[in-house]
């Protein structure tokens, strides 16, 4: 016999999808973040020759906030 299911829905797709926002605590940034630290490895961590990749860091940060 077949199993008895009983769905409180119709059981078809709907014509749109939901809008989500990307949940908190998501990886953004990681390309920048990832040159920065390469430009730091490459200059001995010193921050002055790494002032532009820090600042595109930051701002890119700063938009995903």
């Amino acid at each position: 016999r077949p199993p008895v299911l009983r769905p409180t829905r119709p059981l078809v797709l709907a014509n749109k999808v939901a809008n989500r926002r990307e949940q908190a605590g998501e990886a953004m940034c990681i390309t920048e973040m990832s040159v920065m630290m390469a430009c730091w490895k490459q200059n001995n961590f010193n921050d002055t020759a790494c002032a532009e990749e820090i600042r595109m860091f930051y701002d890119c940060v700063a938009k995903a906030e």
